[in-house]
């Protein structure tokens, strides 16, 4: 991931920037490193992890006060002396188990946005570098010398295929 203000930021085979002060080829701690390379991407993967995990829950918590308000319709029907206590006991559960439900929805909104975060990284990532690589070409008109993905990025099969369609483009070009 190359910053806006690079001057070899449309540059093919450009050096990764490096972190001030840190050593060269040494890569940040993973706290430091910028995780939201193309955010309208990936912020739009997050916002729909969310709203998805979010309507689930809803729509369980949902089903949860169904299944109490029938149970409270038949603790009533039994006209039983300790019907209060049950109702009583009933309601309690209620409140605790959408409590439960309602902490449980919160982890699992952020563990999913967390992981959307670090998976769609892996995928804008080498469509960053593949956008940069081609606006090179678009801009000098040369052909680059190699495109090669970070380890561990998605669409790893990409760069060889660019790569020897570069290379036989070369071929036919010089001839």
């Amino acid at each position: 991931m190359l910053p806006r203000g690079n001057a070899q930021m449309g540059r093919p085979g450009a050096p990764a920037p490096q972190q001030p002060g840190a050593p060269k080829g040494v890569r940040p701690p993973w706290y430091k490193r910028k995780y939201l390379v193309y955010p309208k991407f990936q912020m739009t993967l997050i916002m729909v992890n969310s709203v998805v995990t979010i309507v689930l829950f809803g729509f369980t918590s949902l089903l949860v006060v169904r299944s109490h308000i029938y149970l409270e319709t038949l603790v009533r029907q039994t006209r039983l002396p300790a019907q209060n206590l049950f109702s009583q006991l009933l309601t309690q559960q209620l409140r605790n188990l959408l409590i439960y439900m309602f902490i449980a929805a919160f982890i699992a909104v952020l563990t999913m946005g967390i992981t959307a975060l670090l998976l769609s990284h892996k995928m804008a990532g080498p469509m960053i570098k593949l956008r940069n690589f081609f606006n090179g070409i678009a801009k000098s008109g040369d052909f680059p010398e190699t495109l090669s993905f970070r380890n561990g990025d998605f669409f790893q099969d990409l760069p060889p295929t660019i790569n020897q369609a570069f290379t036989s483009l070369k071929k036919k070009w010089h001839r």
